[in-house]
């Protein structure tokens, strides 16, 4: 049923920039016929038309400042997410070191509890759009616990510049995968990208209107716009979304710490 569910919320993506292409060529035709229809009634003067172009220019040029606008905000909380994969992963490796430098029963229960909870934020970054993220949320917050509490059985018995160290190991564990949790929660506010579309559909409108006021089509260059802008908001909308769509953050650093863990050998 998952997959099914997974499978329906890829396709959105792809249904979402069919229909705003869809959208995008409707109000084009609709543009391009009220001109014609304006031209028909009314002489256009020269005038008109440069005046009618102008305009049309002008509110092109603002919808690329704000579809440029969007795509750097979805981009920046993309690199964001992105970053703090690699930040997580390296405290993770520094929690487990500290935890095989202090040695010993203790040590090593420390050090497996960190491996199992490096498995668990992996499964987190790498969950799809239906997959259990609460739970997974929940049993990051038990691993944490149980972690913490050996750290302070191990500061308690030997409060030394070891433990210290380790202390300030774990600490920066738990703050990453806090920082990371929100970063994949932060997105670009839905009112942005409502204006982009809106302002989308209405600057394409106008650039018809001018053309139905001239007389002719251009098709080739029209569906081509019409495609890289589609192209662009689909871009920003899949940016956006960090468990669905084509681009995905890179799992590699948790996933190079994990094999780390598995390839130190035991301590004798």
């Amino acid at each position: 049923m998952e997959t099914v569910l997974q499978s329906a919320a890829e396709a959105l993506v792809w249904a979402l920039g069919l229909l705003l292409l869809l959208s995008l060529s409707v109000a084009c035709e609709g543009g391009f016929r009220l001109g014609l229809w304006r031209g028909s009634r009314t002489s256009t003067a020269t005038g008109e038309l440069t005046a009618t172009s102008t305009i049309t220019a002008g509110m092109l040029g603002l919808l690329a400042f704000m579809l440029g606008l969007t795509v750097n905000f979805a981009q920046n909380r993309f690199e964001a997410r992105r970053e703090m994969v690699a930040v997580e992963a390296n405290a993770i490796g520094t929690a487990w070191l500290r935890a095989k430098l202090v040695g010993g029963p203790d040590g090593d229960a420390l050090a497996v509890q960190i491996a199992d909870y490096a498995q668990t934020r992996l499964a987190f970054t790498q969950a799809d759009y239906t997959g259990p993220i609460d739970r997974l949320n929940v049993r990051s917050a038990e691993q944490q616990q149980k972690i913490w509490a050996l750290v302070t059985s191990v500061a308690r018995k030997s409060p030394t510049a070891i433990s210290a160290t380790l202390i300030n190991a774990v600490n920066d564990m738990i703050d990453a995968s806090l920082s990371q949790r929100f970063a994949f929660e932060t997105r670009v506010p839905g009112g942005m990208i409502l204006m982009l579309v809106v302002g989308s559909l209405i600057a394409i409108a106008a650039m018809g209107y001018e053309l139905g006021l001239v007389g002719h089509r251009q098709p080739v260059l029209t569906s081509l716009l019409l495609l890289m802008w589609t192209g662009g908001i689909v871009m920003t909308v899949d940016l956006n979304r960090p468990r669905l769509g084509a681009i995905r953050v890179e799992t590699a650093p948790l996933e190079w710490t994990i094999k780390e863990f598995r390839a130190t050998p035991a301590a004798p």
